[in-house]
């Protein structure tokens, strides 16, 4: 690790972590205190950073910014979350950072829709990015469909928001267009599943388990479930 704030990020991630989970580390014993100590150093360390132009393009900074974001999603600022949010969202468009980037860049991307989705449907607002997708879902392979179900359930929290809301509430047919198209959408995206993402067998739970538990390797394909369960 090269990178003072990228690794005190990390730091202030992993200790409020623990400090909200201590069976993760029962031996290991964090308050919040702690990982506002490595959080505001993080913040310091960018602060000094960004006077130099290399480091406003570099892979340091998405990262560091994404895991300050991830802490405040842990540590309860819906405010100072927004404003990450808003933040990173903002350095990945002055770089034409995307769904397919590639690399590094992308994978950051992704990390951050996953978060930006959350907070959006959490606030019933839309999304921030307005990328589309270039490719059909037929040229994607079980790892890009994977990934693609965030970017659908993104268009679901769009179409549940405020905004979308307001401004077709005298339009009752273009709402009942978009709704169809969204469905198609994910009509499509389903059709297209592989063997790969259906469950594995897995023993008895314990009558103490609330939800059944559900095993599908490789694990991000068992995001699936969620986007295409039906209410009925």
């Amino acid at each position: 690790m090269h990178n003072i704030g990228l690794m005190n990020a990390i730091l202030a991630l992993s200790v409020r972590h623990i400090s909200l989970n201590p069976s993760v580390a029962p031996d290991i014993r964090h308050d919040r205190a702690d990982a506002l100590k490595y959080y505001y150093e993080t913040l310091h360390y960018l602060h000094k950073a960004m006077q130099y132009d290399s480091f406003k393009t570099s892979l340091e900074l998405l990262a560091t910014s994404l895991i300050v974001s991830a802490y405040e999603m842990l540590d309860g600022s819906r405010q100072d979350w927004e404003r990450h949010l808003k933040g990173v969202f903002w350095i990945q468009r002055s770089q034409v950072i995307h769904g397919d980037s590639g690399g590094l860049k992308q994978a950051n991307w992704w990390a951050w829709l996953c978060q930006d989705v959350w907070a959006a449907f959490r606030e019933r607002r839309k999304v921030f990015t307005f990328w589309k997708h270039p490719r059909t879902f037929g040229q994607l392979n079980e790892h890009e469909l994977a990934c693609r179900s965030v970017f659908v359930f993104s268009k679901a929290v769009n179409f549940c928001s405020k905004e979308e809301v307001e401004a077709d509430k005298d339009n009752v047919q273009r709402r009942i267009a978009k709704a169809k198209s969204l469905l198609g959408m994910l009509d499509e995206w389903q059709s297209l599943l592989t063997i790969n993402f259906s469950p594995l067998p897995i023993g008895n739970s314990p009558e103490t388990e609330i939800f059944p538990p559900i095993w599908i390797h490789p694990s991000p394909f068992g995001k699936h479930p969620y986007i295409v369960e039906d209410p009925n």
